[in-house]
């Protein structure tokens, strides 16, 4: 038998004491540390560099979003396309959004293809739960939708913006109807509000995994509405209705990033919470021409505030290749991340968004053929030599098959090269920064080089040709399917297609290509679409869609099916016909119109929506 003394025993006590109470500290030493980040990111549509009170702007109140820049990493060097759709496929795919396949906002065009892994599938992967809110415009049918990428819960409305064709018909930002899950679901309220309402109710829910909220707005793009308190302010100040709008849009905004980041600190969260804000493109809102001048409009808003630099003292708006175009607000916070706050001048962009987040959740293997770099080295280190002197080359296409002849341009370090239709300028940001001085005769060896990271971009980005999309038919996951106008394909003239509504439009909102008020502009046009199972079809046109209740006037309604015409009556006041048909497998195209032709030949009116349903 061995014998203890009793100082021994009670050495060995406190030993053994010690050491169970440290086992907890250290296993939660260790479970933060390999505890997953969440992640929000929130990306406003349209807000160009200079709508925000950090970026020489002392007319717009955004104090929330200011003082996050200041507690943040900025980017102040970071680019996306010039337009929507692009953006958020490059985003999402970390890939050129040539290569991504989209290069539009309309014609299909701007369908992000199932065979692009995105951010949030790899997430999803890696036993995140995954959310969206607000704005897709990757695609509003069956496969392209969110819930067919990589997202969970899905709560957005259609297109582009709110109101515009392939949205709930009457939709105008107030008290909308939108699609959860891709079922319509009414709301009360103003849109931007109900975005962050409902992504406020899913990060606050028990979860016992890691999440991503995608909160991508409508706002501030057009048509410019807020709720009437944070108009009249502005009004006040003497800016314009438009303008005001434009800014009373972002002030709500500002408020309600203020709310989600309270809501995100009351779940304990907030250190291991990685928040993004950034914006889709360059603003849409013009307070210079197209040569940096302050307008005549906008004139007195100078003088009363002289340290008001419009648009951030870039040159160019939404679409252009311009600085202004493509440059924006890109700030993230991560606390538990060890990220190294400050302004960092690095050239990035949107494709490394997916990379850097990945990087962060300890996701090691990024989908095949991306562009995006991980930015972790260079936001916790403060620099990363690997990106030092790297080149990115951004276009705006908007065509119906891209062509190198497009605007284009090649950014490297101070340099920037645009080109369209074989005309080229060189700007040098370090002496020029609101680009006014084409240096490219005193520079054309710097010009060589940008001309062939150019050529090397296009050869990569088109290597596998530019596929037409197709809308899936006969698939159960969305029966019946509903076509609508903005997705025609086969534009030969100047008549384009129909997407913007603008429901309850005012005076200042003229500018926006309602269609409502010019539906005779437009000639019926095929729709793509892909018959995934041959069988019997019912095809209903209706001239508006089925909420309006609008009588087509006219004797029949036609269906053309790959060539086939099929003709029916258009009896009384129907808003629509319906034709049983055969459809076969496989891609084809589909159009519809209304005439009083019996032969229906005359296409006399267009069937602007469509539902196409397997019997």
């Amino acid at each position: 038998m061995i014998k203890i003394s009793l100082p021994t025993l009670l050495a060995l006590t406190i030993v053994n004491l010690l050491t169970a109470c440290a086992l907890p500290d250290q296993a939660q030493t260790s479970d933060l540390v390999s505890k997953k980040p969440n992640i929000v990111i929130v990306m406003t549509d349209d807000q160009g560099f200079g709508d925000l009170g950090i970026n020489h702007n002392p007319i717009i109140q955004t104090p929330t979003i200011d003082a996050l820049a200041e507690q943040s990493v900025r980017l102040s060097n970071f680019h996306v396309d010039p337009t929507c759709s692009p953006t958020r496929a490059a985003l999402l795919t970390g890939k050129n959004s040539l290569k991504a396949g989209v290069w539009h906002t309309v014609m299909v065009r701007y369908l992000l293809s199932p065979k692009h892994e995105t951010l949030a599938e790899k997430l999803q992967q890696d036993g995140y739960d995954t959310a969206i809110f607000g704005k897709w415009h990757l695609g509003d049918n069956y496969p392209y939708r969110p819930q067919e990428q990589g997202f969970n819960h899905v709560l957005i409305h259609g297109g582009g913006g709110v109101g515009q064709t392939p949205d709930y018909w009457g939709n105008t930002q107030f008290n909308d109807t939108y699609y959860r899950n891709g079922e319509p679901e009414k709301f009360d309220g103003y849109a931007t509000t109900i975005w962050f309402d409902e992504a406020i109710k899913y990060i606050t829910q028990p979860k016992d995994k890691p999440y991503f909220a995608y909160i991508a707005l409508n706002a501030p793009h057009g048509p410019y509405r807020a709720p009437e308190a944070f108009i009249k302010p502005y009004l006040a100040k003497g800016l314009n209705r438009g303008m005001a709008s434009f800014y009373g849009m972002i002030t709500h905004i500002d408020g309600q990033v203020k709310k989600l980041r309270q809501a995100i600190r009351t779940t304990g969260e907030e250190d291991n919470t990685i928040f993004i804000f950034m914006t889709d493109n360059g603003s849409s809102y013009h307070p210079t021409d197209n040569n940096n001048n302050i307008t005549k409009l906008h004139q007195q808003l100078k003088q009363d505030h002289p340290n008001w630099l419009p648009n951030g003292g870039l040159r160019g708006y939404k679409a252009s290749t311009f600085e202004g175009g493509h440059r924006v607000p890109f700030y993230i916070s991560y606390p538990n991340g060890n990220l190294k706050k400050g302004d960092y001048s690095t050239l990035t962009a949107h494709y490394d968004v997916m990379p850097t987040l990945l990087d962060f959740a300890g996701v090691s293997e990024f989908p095949d053929d991306i562009d995006g770099k991980s930015l972790r080295t260079l936001i916790t280190e403060g620099s990363d030599s690997s990106l030092a002197d790297r080149s990115i080359v951004i276009t705006n296409q908007r065509v119906s098959i891209p062509s190198p002849e497009r605007p284009v341009v090649v950014a490297k370090n101070e340099w920037r090269l645009l080109s369209q239709n074989g005309k080229e300028q060189l700007y040098n940001l370090s002496t020029d920064p609101s680009q006014m001085q084409n240096v490219i005769s005193q520079h054309r060896d710097i010009a060589a080089e940008l001309r062939k990271q150019r050529q090397a971009w296009w050869d990569d980005a088109s290597k596998d040709g530019f596929l037409d999309s197709y809308i899936a038919i006969g698939n159960p996951a969305e029966n019946p399917v509903r076509l609508n106008a903005m997705d025609w394909m086969e534009i030969k003239n100047e008549q384009g297609v129909p997407w913007f509504i603008g429901h309850q439009g005012t005076a200042d909102e003229r500018d926006y290509p309602h269609w409502l008020t010019r539906e005779e502009d437009f000639q019926a046009l095929p729709w793509y679409v892909d018959v995934e199972v041959s069988g019997e079809y019912q095809v209903r046109p209706y001239y508006h869609d089925i909420p309006a209740g609008t009588p087509v006037q006219k004797k029949y309604c036609v269906v053309d099916a790959n060539g086939k015409r099929y003709i029916e009556r258009v009896w009384l006041r129907s808003s629509h016909c319906k034709i049983d048909l055969p459809l076969s497998a496989g891609k084809q195209k589909l159009t519809a119109w209304f005439t009083d032709d019996e032969t229906g030949q005359s296409k006399e009116k267009a069937a602007f929506y469509v539902y196409v349903e397997k019997r």
